[in-house]
């Protein structure tokens, strides 16, 4: 899968709230690092993150546009826009989570092709 796909499957699986799929995209040693937060290292640090988000909210993650594909050997990342809003389940008001977005994201590729997140770094535009 080329890592654009890699990419805009993170974002479908976001919206489509299946956490197993999207936890899927990483390798195990990942590193998130979101904004004004540590980073959470390995895979275990990601889902204990980023379950709860997942169980309590509907996201809207719109991949505005991907400004850079690069790969180098097993290496490639991703540059890109987004924006990501978040309803909470129970119901309530929308949460403009990112409203202007951006992320570089690191890939590796693994021993069968396929691509995994090994460091996803994303913050906002606007203050």
């Amino acid at each position: 899968m080329p890592l654009k796909d890699v990419l805009e499957r993170y974002g479908a699986m976001c919206n489509a709230g299946d956490f197993e799929a999207w936890i899927s995209l990483w390798s195990a040693e990942g590193r998130q690092m979101p904004p004004d937060a540590p980073a959470r290292i390995g895979i275990d640090a990601i889902r204990e993150g980023m379950k709860p988000v997942f169980d309590t909210m509907d996201l809207d993650f719109v991949l505005v546009g991907i400004e850079e594909v690069r790969v180098f050997g097993d290496l490639g990342l991703t540059r890109c826009n987004y924006t990501l809003g978040a309803t909470p389940k129970e119901g309530g008001t929308r949460i403009e989570v990112m409203p202007d977005g951006k992320a570089l994201t690191l890939y590796q590729k693994q021993s069968d092709g396929s691509w995994k997140i090994v460091y996803d770094c994303f913050n906002s535009n606007t203050g």
